[in-house]
């Protein structure tokens, strides 16, 4: 299973929840859903794709490697801005950024990456003197290779803040939540989930992402704080 990185915890407890129930064995290759995406459009051995965002998924409808049909959405999440436990900061509105003392800002790679494209959605909606709050903190922002990967650039330093979403947050004793942004309507987080063409494993694919929706599973998708998406 080629899964994104916020997805890890969850859908890993998923998985033992789903071998102790079926008899069926589930690997996982974890990265920033831009990478997996690559790698699987490059060639074989994913059997499921668990994307942050419908752009990838989309990208690889168009090359041909996803399973017709089986596209589904999955899960909705939030994006927060958080410090490391030990920070001093006082920021109640995004544009408090400004004028709050840090060193940097630690966003997922806002060029592809997910939680970094939503981030930088996000900043660029706000306008702070003539000009989007994006550009303003433009030379304090730190790509980092994925979501986890912005995690723990916080969580090594006091003085980075960092947006990620709102259950990577909740999985770390390390930080704490400054400021959670509120969902934009045209911009939804969302997980979708499908099967990949060349899969050695359909029918276990096909399982894992029903079960993926079952009462189960979405019992622990509300543990660790993500919402499920109706069927």
């Amino acid at each position: 299973m080629f899964a994104a990185a916020s997805l890890r915890d969850v859908v890993t407890d998923i998985a033992r929840e789903l071998e102790r129930r079926q008899s069926v064995e589930v690997v996982f290759n974890f990265a920033g859903s831009n990478t997996l995406a690559q790698q699987i459009d490059a060639g074989p051995g994913a059997d499921v794709f668990l994307s942050a965002d419908k752009q990838w998924m989309d990208f690889l409808d168009r090359s041909g490697r996803l399973v017709p049909g089986s596209q589904r959405s999955l899960l909705s999440n939030r994006l927060v801005l958080i410090a490391h436990r030990d920070a001093e900061v006082d920021i109640q509105t995004p544009s408090d950024l400004l004028k709050s003392s840090y060193r940097f800002l630690a966003v997922a790679n806002p060029e592809a990456v997910p939680a970094g494209l939503y981030a930088r959605a996000y900043l660029e909606r706000q306008t702070v003197g003539g000009a989007s709050l994006w550009s303003r903190l433009a030379d304090r922002i730190a790509p980092a290779l994925d979501v986890r990967a912005a995690l723990a650039l916080v969580e090594s330093d006091p003085e980075i803040l960092g947006i990620v979403y709102r259950t990577d947050a909740q999985a770390s004793e390390q930080v704490w939540v400054l400021y959670e942004f509120p969902p934009i309507a045209d911009l939804p987080i969302t997980y979708w989930g499908a099967l990949v063409t060349d899969s050695d494993a359909l029918e276990a694919g096909r399982l894992f992402l029903d079960f993926l929706q079952s009462p189960e599973a979405i019992a622990i998708v509300e543990r660790y704080g993500f919402v499920p998406v109706p069927r």
